[in-house]
């Protein structure tokens, strides 16, 4: 067969002398190469969705955070958390996700070395998580301000009290810090009631209360 009549049974997928046809382009490895590539992306684009998700805190790490769900899902009126998941603001929000504090944590966990509060429930209470910092951040809580002063000077007369009561404005030198009152995955206690009778903020409770 000659030069010519060689390159036109390439062409047209003539068996060539011999009996033999020539290549075809092999485009099924680019398929195969496509098709993964895209279960891959579906598949991390599910993963990170699923990750932005309370649930996620603890689908493997049920301890300590399944307590942490738990009160988010309780639609508890007592509870800081519940307001946001009202809003629709979910635990990242808050919790900002860094990847080399998500590594610690892992670690953390795969060496069953992280502390506990006394009743074993939470990893941390109000108290010490809450500051003006992270609670009163120009990003959060528009409706009442977007500082800490603003905020304070919207609180004179809260919860129908009288006018010559706010409770960011404290007469004992700031003793007070925002974990004291303001509490997340735990009952929200107004401190001003252990010396006066004001009126509670829906959802609020009395310290001591039982």
């Amino acid at each position: 067969m000659s030069i010519e009549e060689n390159e036109v049974a390439q062409a047209t997928g003539t068996p060539t002398e011999g009996g033999t046809s020539p290549r075809r382009p092999r485009k099924r490895g680019w398929i195969v190469a496509g098709v993964v590539a895209a279960v891959i992306i579906v598949a991390g684009a599910g993963f990170w969705v699923w990750h932005e998700q309370p649930s996620f805190c603890n689908a493997i790490c049920h301890s300590p955070m399944d307590y942490y769900v738990e009160t988010y899902e309780s639609d508890n009126p007592q509870l800081g958390v519940t307001a946001h998941a009202e809003a629709g603001e979910a635990c990242l929000d808050c919790h900002t996700a860094e990847l080399t504090t998500q590594i610690s944590e892992v670690m953390a966990w795969m060496s069953d070395n992280y502390p506990m509060t006394e009743d074993g429930t939470m990893l941390a209470t109000g108290k010490e998580f809450a500051s003006e910092e992270f609670c009163a951040r120009p990003e959060c809580h528009h409706a009442a301000g977007t500082s800490f002063d603003e905020i304070t000077a919207n609180l004179w007369g809260f919860a129908g009290n009288d006018e010559k009561y706010n409770p960011h404005a404290s007469h004992q030198d700031m003793a007070l810090e925002c974990g004291d009152c303001h509490k997340i995955h735990e009952n929200q206690v107004l401190v001003c009631n252990e010396c006066h009778d004001l009126t509670l903020p829906e959802g609020w409770e009395a310290p001591h209360a039982e």
